[in-house]
């Protein structure tokens, strides 16, 4: 009896110690509540900021290198007849931006060198691939590639119906105001007309 009385003792006292042990506050548990609520909002917008992120990063021009792009023939004629740098050269410097159209696709060239940017801006060339034809230039342009952040220098623009879709262009431009000058940020919408590209209308975004 003895020895069953000291055994039971312990885990008598085990329960009423485990079962005295007072409750949270009520401040406690407001804390973590909010705490969880706070967390889950938290995770949310890292959610948003992200997605938003990834639009901005869409935003921008996808260059690719044109000797991963390009066929050699083509990328000779283009360097050819717009410049007069090394070929070897132009070809490690020489950047794309493809637009698939009705009708073949337009493949903008971007010369990304020091050499054919200047007060213009920088060289820009489009031309018109289409299969077993020979690529013709359709658009020349120079043009000023420092924009505001998440700008994109050009994109697709409406469809008019042509082979080859619209572009929209963003170029930076100086307004002559009393106490200075302002820049703003026009849009230029340049249309194939069936032989080339022309510029069809702009757009000035004003603050």
């Amino acid at each position: 009896m003895t020895d069953s009385a000291s055994e039971l003792a312990p885990t008598q006292q085990q329960e009423l110690s485990t079962s005295t042990i007072p409750a949270p506050p009520h401040w406690l548990w407001q804390v973590g509540y909010w705490f969880r609520i706070g967390f889950s909002l938290f995770l949310l917008l890292s959610v948003l900021i992200g997605v938003a992120g990834c639009s901005s990063s869409a935003a921008t021009v996808p260059w690719q290198k044109a000797t991963a792009v390009v066929p050699e023939p083509v990328l000779e004629q283009v360097i050819q007849a717009n410049t007069n740098l090394d070929m070897a050269q132009a070809k490690e410097t020489l950047l794309v931006w493809s637009v698939d159209g009705k009708e073949g696709k337009l493949t903008l060239f971007n010369f990304n060198t020091p050499n054919l940017c200047g007060a213009l801006g920088c060289l820009y060339a489009g031309y018109w691939l289409r299969e077993n034809q020979s690529a013709v230039e359709v658009f020349q342009n120079y043009l000023n590639p420092n924009l505001p952040a998440n700008k994109p220098l050009i994109q697709v623009g409406e469809d008019r119906g042509q082979a080859l879709p619209c572009l929209e262009v963003l170029q930076m431009e100086s307004d002559s105001l009393r106490d200075g000058k302002a820049e703003r940020l026009r849009q230029l919408n340049y249309c194939f007309n069936g032989d080339r590209y022309q510029l069809a209308d702009t757009k000035l975004f004003r603050e």
